[in-house]
């Protein structure tokens, strides 16, 4: 769950970078420089589906999702992942919802989600482990399809969730948010 550990290591990639010998941090730029990740927020990208969720209106109805995951710079992303988290309505627990993830047209993953109860600083959501995209080349995009499914149980409500995406090539560092969002509203 890289999500929770993105601001600590980029605090310990910032001391790093200031930890470096003079000689190499004044070096010149080699041509492979050009085309290096700038490692910043908005890096990935994505249409999401904030403004057109899907609504279950029934225990295990699967609802799809389809967003594009996009590598806004030129420079490849090597190891893309995403953590997703969804706000549980009015911070209830409830049945946990099923999620499943592809990409690319690639086969189906589980994507096993966590609940973590509401705290000063955060609302209560559900949060699933890291899901591994894979290399993202430079100025691409790419189709990523997700099912989720609520069970009986389930809290009735509006789900917002949010794809948290980062990189190997970037270490921790949040590189995109992007909103995919569902509702549970049983009839």
């Amino acid at each position: 769950m890289r999500l929770f550990r993105w601001g600590v290591a980029a605090a310990a990639t910032g001391v790093s970078v200031l930890a470096m010998l003079p000689g190499t941090a004044q070096a010149a730029p080699t041509t492979s420089a050009s085309v290096k990740p700038t490692c910043s927020l908005g890096e990935i990208t994505g249409s999401g589906n904030g403004s057109g969720q899907p609504i279950s209106t029934r225990a295990g109805q699967n609802l799809v999702t389809h967003t594009t995951v996009r590598n806004a710079k030129s420079a490849p992303l090597s190891g893309v992942f995403f953590d997703y988290q969804m706000a549980a309505p009015s911070n209830h627990k409830g049945a946990a919802p099923t999620v499943w993830w592809k990409f690319n047209g690639g086969s189906w993953h589980h994507l096993i989600m966590t609940w973590h109860p509401a705290t000063k600083a955060s609302t209560a959501q559900w949060v699933g482990g890291d899901a591994v995209l894979g290399n993202l080349p430079g100025n691409t995009t790419r189709k990523l399809e997700m099912t989720v499914d609520y069970p009986s149980g389930a809290t009735q409500g509006f789900y917002p969730g949010t794809l948290l995406a980062g990189a190997k090539t970037c270490g921790y560092q949040l590189l995109g948010a992007i909103p995919v969002t569902t509702a549970y509203e049983p009839r």
